[in-house]
């Protein structure tokens, strides 16, 4: 390849890269620990919360509790068939907003009236950090946080295009270069090179599935606008319903008990694991219900088989039983999530959500010191190199610090605000962090932040084990406290990484004090203490 073509890639790789950087840093990290949402669901309930459950109602009567006082619930719910059942429906309001609300069986008072109680969302926030950002929907008809991901996605797909372009003729070599050799920024490049060249089939899913997933609805909405006018809209639905929506005739019938149903539906598809039930139009003659789940050993494993009233089956959609649609969104977000292959590939996707966190924030880094060695210090380098640290660094410790709230406030007079908290804790560290970032020394705010960081991942589990006891070491919650202290380790081995650079190599001009121009400032005895 032509030296200039050369570099045009390296310029183009180099800019796409920092663009979707930091918004792919949050989504890596959150979505490694996101993996784990359904055993993350576990952890965060508190203990005396899943000692009620055992004396709680059946499923059945929570469904009937619920359909019976709001009749927003009868139109579309979701049951989840799990140890404490819980029910999930949208509850419109007259100002003609609404909100979901989740009902568990032990939401009800003596009366059998449903009282809304306070409870973590700590997994939820984590999910919505990873997909959107947490950034708030703001009633629009696309979703921005999760259509900005998409965008940032296809950037992402190119810039791992340009960099695949750039490393091949030299792949081979550079997958074996990781060593110092006295040069500790040599080091990091090939670290960073390393993991980019490993993790590379890993990055290319992620960023195919999440431009597929993010930017689907703002295509849909383009090519609706100026193409296909808003006929296509309709056609979307009904090529991604499981079944046409109900027309009610007004004739209202008697549900069979859910367990029916399920049983219904193990004779339909006798393979599937249910993992969440849908009813549209309850006690409607026109309503159906949809038992959905999973077949195993498919890496597009979701299933749904479903039923009328009756328990007559409408329509089963399974591997080898569904349309090119179903067959082409199933395997998009079962590789996205990594649900389709056991706790093996689980650990796998988390140990590569971390890597690729890390390699984004040492590609922005290096990126800012080669910038710097070849324009010379400036003001635009070292803004963007502590805003890196800032931003990375706040959304570490705040994710660390929304566990420790939703592990410790209910304990206390304030649990009711668990779920506020979980979400404006981590909002004010990023904050807060971002603009001490801004101020502070890069070297001596980075090697307090890698101190800090592990033991606030430490202190989780800890805090869980004093709180609750013997409980932090059942299955579910001995799994997210392993998982914590796996992010804990991983940040004192790069913690060790980084002083073992500021040990041997003297830094960048951009990491000490403020930005001159001209000839670097060199480390202080008292910097390379505060660092050390």
């Amino acid at each position: 390849m032509k030296a200039d073509r050369l570099r045009r890639f390296i310029d183009l790789h180099a800019w796409l890269g920092m663009a979707s950087g930091l918004a792919l840093f949050v989504a890596f990290f959150a979505g490694a620990l996101n993996v784990f949402h359904h055993e993350l669901h576990h952890w965060q309930t508190p203990q005396a919360t899943e000692a009620a459950s055992q004396d709680a109602i059946d499923g059945q009567a929570l469904l009937a509790r619920v359909t019976d006082q709001y009749p927003d619930a009868r139109k579309r719910l979701f049951f989840l068939p799990e140890e404490d059942p819980a029910v999930m429906w949208f509850q419109s309001s007259d100002a003609g907003a609404g909100e979901w609300l989740t009902a568990h069986a032990t939401d009800f008072d003596e009366a059998g009236k449903y009282v809304e109680k306070p409870r973590s969302a700590l997994a939820d926030f984590i999910n919505q950090l990873h997909y959107q950002l947490a950034i708030p929907g703001g009633g629009l008809p696309i979703n921005l946080g999760m259509t900005f991901m998409g965008l940032i996605s296809i950037l992402y797909g190119a810039a791992l295009f340009t960099g695949l372009v750039i490393h091949w003729p030299k792949l081979r070599k550079e997958f074996f270069a990781l060593k110092h050799e006295g040069n500790m920024r040599r080091y990091w490049k090939n670290m960073h090179n390393l993991i980019g060249v490993v993790s590379l089939p890993f990055h290319l899913i992620m960023s195919v599935t999440g431009a597929a997933m993010g930017a689907f609805t703002l295509v849909a909405v383009v090519l609706g606008t100026l193409v296909f006018g808003p006929q296509l809209r309709g056609v979307i639905e009904e090529e991604t319903a499981v079944w046409p929506p109900v027309q009610s005739q007004g004739e209202s019938v008697a549900m069979v008990p859910m367990a029916d149903y399920l049983s219904a539906a193990a004779d339909a598809l006798p393979e599937m694991s249910v993992d969440w039930v849908e009813i549209r139009g309850y006690g409607d003659a026109a309503g159906w219900v949809d038992v959905a789940g999973s077949v195993p050993g498919y890496v597009g494993h979701h299933a749904h088989v479903v039923l009328d009233p009756a328990m007559g089956v409408l329509n089963v959609i399974a591997p080898g039983q569904r349309s090119l649609n179903f067959d082409s969104f199933s395997p998009v977000y079962s590789l996205h999530f990594g649900d389709y292959g056991g706790m093996l590939v689980k650990w796998l996707y988390f140990a590569m959500g971390l890597l690729g966190a890390l390699l984004f924030v040492s590609g922005n880094v290096l990126w800012c010191e080669r910038r710097s060695d070849r324009q010379g210090p400036s003001r635009g380098s070292a803004f963007l190199l502590r805003l890196t640290l800032g931003l990375c660094f706040g959304v570490v410790i705040g994710v660390a610090c929304s566990f420790l709230v939703s592990k410790g406030l209910p304990y206390t007079p304030w649990a009711a605000w668990v779920a506020t908290a979980e979400r404006a804790i981590c909002g004010v560290v990023v904050v807060l962090l971002v603009l001490w970032s801004l101020r502070a020394s890069p070297l001596r705010f980075s090697g307090l932040m890698l101190t800090v960081a592990p033991l606030c991942y430490l202190a989780v589990p800890l805090l869980q084990v004093v709180l609750e006891g013997g409980h932090a070491l059942e299955a579910d919650n001995l799994l997210i406290n392993g998982l914590l202290l796996l992010v804990a380790s991983s940040l004192w081995v790069v913690r060790r990484q980084f002083r073992k650079r500021v040990r041997l190599a003297e830094p960048h001009p951009l990491w000490v004090g403020k930005v001159t121009q001209g000839h670097p400032k060199h480390l202080t005895e008292t910097e390379r203490e505060a660092v050390s």
